[in-house]
């Protein structure tokens, strides 16, 4: 799958024009990490938003008592990075290669670039983006409450 077709099935671009996913994808670079390779650590800085274009990566998160959870593992077409993205904030989870993986990165820098130089491109992708949170937030009030209710059940 090519860069462009592959940026055209992830949910921040899917509603960009092929012109639009051509400068887009002018504001990305190939990394290719090997396994147990680290591409962010818990707690670093948020610099940049990833989509899987071969391989697969782990994502995991230390607990308050030093272990690790994993949270998920994705593959090829998969995306990461984002949450950082919009709020600035350190990464919430390590992201580690799991097999040899070339991973599409988008600077921060230069897709705030991009998004303020173009308006357009910039609304459709916060708009997908915002709908994308907002799907996730719904999963873990889901998930929320179905713990509350276990809890609930054993007293």
């Amino acid at each position: 799958m090519s860069g462009k077709n592959l940026l055209q099935n992830i949910y921040l671009f899917k509603s960009l024009t092929p012109a639009e996913l051509e400068v887009v994808g002018e504001v990305t670079t190939v990394e290719t990490f090997n396994p147990t390779d680290e591409i962010f650590n818990q707690g670093d800085k948020s610099m940049a938003l990833y989509v899987i274009k071969y391989g697969s990566v782990k994502i995991s998160q230390r607990s308050s008592s030093g272990d690790s959870i994993e949270v998920a593992t994705l593959g090829t077409g998969s995306h990461f990075g984002e949450m950082g993205f919009v709020d600035g904030e350190p990464r919430s989870a390590s992201a580690i290669a799991i097999e040899r993986s070339d991973i599409i990165v988008f600077s921060y820098d230069r897709l705030r670039s991009l998004l303020d130089k173009n308006p357009i491109i910039a609304m459709k992708v916060y708009r997908e983006l915002a709908h994308f949170l907002c799907g996730r937030l719904r999963i873990t009030t889901n998930d929320l409450s179905f713990a509350r209710e276990k809890n609930l059940s054993h007293f």
